[in-house]
């Protein structure tokens, strides 16, 4: 699909899933501009009333309603569960991958759910090179002497001792 028209369809999600969200953001190639992606990703803080996932719920209701569908892989198995739920926006036939990770482990999936693969493969060996390990579902790096928390998405890069790159720039 072009940029533009996968773009409006992730604008339109995200205003839709924004009032269940604590913080929404579009990831993966659009971020990065790809000319055309293939699929759409969301990365999200969901927000809770009691024990109740809000971004659970809007989904459930996106899905009841025919807008979304869940997504099934090459061997026809789904994936939706607490953290990645692979869906398909139903009339346009695009994939949408909905991430939810939370306020401490921001940047490093904002990072990782940007992409691409290897960028992100460069910056685990980067780690690996130093003794430590890339948490894709944490906060940073764990390391000999603990845990190195990323705060932004150049710390993703910069701790490991690779010059940050924009999304756009990383292809």
């Amino acid at each position: 699909m072009e940029l533009e028209k996968a773009k409006a369809i992730a604008e339109d999600f995200k205003k839709q899933l924004s009032p269940s969200c604590q913080r929404i953001e579009i990831a993966g190639s659009i971020r990065r501009r790809k000319p055309e992606p293939k699929d759409v990703e969301l990365l999200c803080i969901p927000r809770y009333r009691g024990s109740v996932n809000l971004l659970d719920s809007q989904i459930t209701m996106l899905m009841g309603e025919g807008v979304l569908a869940l997504r099934r892989n090459k061997r026809g198995s789904t994936a939706y569960g607490p953290k990645n739920k692979l869906l398909v926006h139903v009339e346009s036939g695009i994939g949408i991958d909905v991430f939810s990770t939370t306020e401490e482990c921001w940047w490093v999936a904002l990072c990782v759910r940007t992409g691409p693969k290897d960028s992100n493969i460069a910056i685990a060996k980067a780690a690996q090179r130093r003794g430590w390990r890339l948490l894709a579902y944490g906060s940073g790096f764990s390391a000999p002497g603990g845990l190195l928390r990323c705060d932004s998405e150049r710390d993703v890069f910069e701790l490991v001792g690779l010059p940050y790159k924009e999304p756009w720039d990383r292809r």
